[in-house]
């Protein structure tokens, strides 16, 4: 199954084809109209015979694969492109103004800067302003360089790809965030049918107290992980503290907190963040360290950021090793990330471990 950007090019590479057909059709019915002016049949047929060709290729590869940076027909296309701008002004008198097919070349403009971004959409739509006007400079003659026409043709172009990137960029992000929300959608249906249920079902019958109480906490952080909950307005000591009573409650480990008396006063997503991230070190030494000591401090630094520490005395690691699971990278250092904050692991074997935490 395709991806969500996947999906949405594909449909964009579509678009881009209905729109050369009908920009090759106009330039045809054109160059018909204006018959009597023509002078270089041949040239003219030749033109829009490789503009042809180039939209047949592009309509084919649309129907199986999405718009490609480093395609070959892409860059196929926009010599043609250049071609066209260039010579069209020789297949009429030279009484007439150059015209022939100009908005056919938006379309391989328009692909750059879907595919390959702004600044290379940006650079072709410079690259093909400035090929369509030596042409027309060849039809005026070499003493007049741009006109008016020239001169709007440009600024099209040069909106065409600031236009098409844009707009890609923000579809492909809207595209990205419905599909997670879906993703999150399904998720939560599957987990509240059977784990949230089983949850439930333990807490109402259990008459053992600890595990009512950790069933009640896997409980509301799968309901705030997947449902979105708001984050807490409690300050930030009360949530650390609140992260150090559950982690030891979970685990049966005895976790000593040092937070200081000027710890500034952190609510909203920064706290959670590192609340959540404080709770993923302290339950990783709790499960894995081995230590008899865990140890948590926080205390403002020099710049008004926080700076909160977790120590085990355990047997340690390797930090250089590759690690498995999502632990440290998705709950520790991402969840930091999104706030602007960054984490430092120090540890070696059989020297305990370190997780230094910062937020701004």
């Amino acid at each position: 199954m395709a991806s969500a950007p996947e999906t949405l090019d594909h449909g964009l590479a579509r678009g881009l084809v209905a729109f050369r057909w009908l920009t090759l059709g106009w330039a045809t019915v054109g160059l018909v109209l204006q018959r009597a002016e023509v002078t270089r049949w041949w040239l003219g047929l030749g033109l829009l015979g490789a503009a042809l060709v180039i939209t047949v290729l592009t309509t084919q590869q649309a129907r199986t694969r999405p718009l490609s940076a480093g395609s070959p027909l892409l860059f196929a296309e926009i010599a043609v492109a250049a071609s066209l701008l260039l010579l069209e002004t020789h297949v009429f008198e030279a009484t007439r103004d150059q015209s022939l097919g100009w908005a056919w070349p938006t379309a391989s403009i328009i692909a750059v800067a879907v595919a390959a971004g702004l600044l290379w959409g940006t650079a072709t739509a410079v690259g093909l302003a400035a090929a369509s006007t030596v042409g027309e400079s060849w039809l005026k003659g070499a003493q007049q360089w741009g006109t008016t026409s020239s001169y709007s043709k440009a600024a099209l172009m040069v909106l065409a790809a600031l236009a098409a990137a844009s707009v890609a960029s923000v579809m492909r992000q809207a595209a990205r965030e419905i599909s997670i929300a879906r993703a999150r959608a399904e998720m939560a249906r599957v987990l509240h049918d059977g784990v949230l249920q089983t949850l439930a079902v333990i807490q109402r019958r259990s008459d053992d107290d600890q595990l009512v109480a950790l069933a009640r906490d896997q409980e509301r952080d799968l309901r705030s992980h997947l449902f979105g909950a708001a984050p807490s307005d409690e300050s930030l000591t009360v949530q650390l503290r609140t992260v150090v009573d559950t982690v030891a409650r979970r685990h049966e480990v005895e976790i000593g907190a040092v937070l200081a008396a000027d710890l500034p006063d952190r609510s909203g997503t920064v706290a959670a963040a590192l609340a959540g991230a404080a709770a993923e070190a302290l339950t990783n030494a709790a499960k894995h360290s081995g230590g008899s000591r865990i140890s948590l401090y926080a205390e403002p630094d020099e710049d008004g950021g926080v700076v909160c520490t977790v120590h085990d005395n355990g047997t340690g690691f390797d930090v250089d090793a590759p690690r498995s699971g999502e632990g440290i990278d998705g709950s520790i250092e991402s969840r930091l990330a999104e706030v602007g904050g960054r984490s430092v692991i120090r540890s070696a074997p059989g020297r305990g471990t370190d997780v230094q935490l910062w937020v701004p």
